[in-house]
């Protein structure tokens, strides 16, 4: 037993208490080891996917299922999904008025390869924190989120890719 005045020894938690083994003989708490392989992994969190920055693209998809450009154009031109046309210039005959915001998209495919259109619709921030673009694909950093739509990314994986397809056969030639 201490001597008065002096603070008691805290017990150490046992192994057994401390979550997932990492190494034979060492555990760690599991938040603490799920943060580890991420960091180590190199890889970003989006609510939708997760996925690695490579220079400035995301290179390999956010979804198993194939990306349909068709959906895509639907997806963006949708006000309440995308709502691409609010800020860009796109091929879109039926948006009520296209934005200037943003840079003209219409031949966006020639410009920018899938990997970095990819990067700019999930994760637009990574490249410019200050941009207005919000990234679709992460929740987080949004201010005045319907209640909801807190803690949810406004795309799904499978929507980026589809904007991603469409976005990428956009060359400049369509109407």
């Amino acid at each position: 037993m201490p001597a008065a005045g002096t603070p008691a020894p805290v017990p150490m938690p046992s192994v057994s208490d401390m979550g997932p083994t990492l190494h034979p003989g060492a555990r760690l708490p599991g938040s603490i080891l799920a943060l580890l392989l991420t960091l180590a992994a190199g890889a970003a969190r989006a609510d939708c996917a997760t996925f690695e920055i490579v220079g400035d693209g995301i290179p390999l998809p956010l979804s198993q299922q194939t990306a349909d450009a068709d959906a895509g154009r639907q997806a963006a031109a949708d006000r309440q999904r995308g709502d691409c046309s609010i800020c860009h210039q796109l091929p879109l005959p039926n948006a009520r008025f296209h934005g200037n915001v943003g840079p003209d998209l219409s031949a966006i495919g020639a410009r920018l390869t899938p990997p970095q259109i990819r990067l700019r619709v999930a994760a637009n921030r990574h490249l410019n924190p200050e941009s207005v673009m919000p990234d679709y694909g992460i929740s987080r950093d949004r201010h005045q989120v319907a209640e909801a739509f807190a803690g949810q990314p406004i795309l799904t994986a499978r929507e980026i890719e589809d904007i991603v397809a469409w976005l990428a056969s956009l060359d400049g030639s369509e109407p």
